[in-house]
């Protein structure tokens, strides 16, 4: 039974998809225990610069694992 992608691309797709989940879980957060007052917890750089980056660095690595040919021998 032939498959559409392989061993290689199939981890690859799992990389990006723990990546993009790592940037989603890393932007979650900073909210102010008090409703009234504002937090400034949300301007960090854990949410502003690096969970962006994982988010896209995911998505890229999908295309990435999608786009790979793979060797048929």
């Amino acid at each position: 039974m032939d498959f559409v992608f392989k061993k290689k691309n199939y981890i690859l797709l799992i990389s990006g998809l723990v990546l993009i989940l790592l940037g989603v879980f890393l932007m979650i957060g900073g909210e102010s225990e008090d409703p009234t007052k504002f937090s400034e917890k949300i301007f960090n750089f854990q949410r502003l610069t690096l969970a962006p980056i994982l988010i896209v660095s995911g998505f890229v690595l999908e295309i990435f694992a999608v786009m790979l040919k793979s060797d048929n021998n």
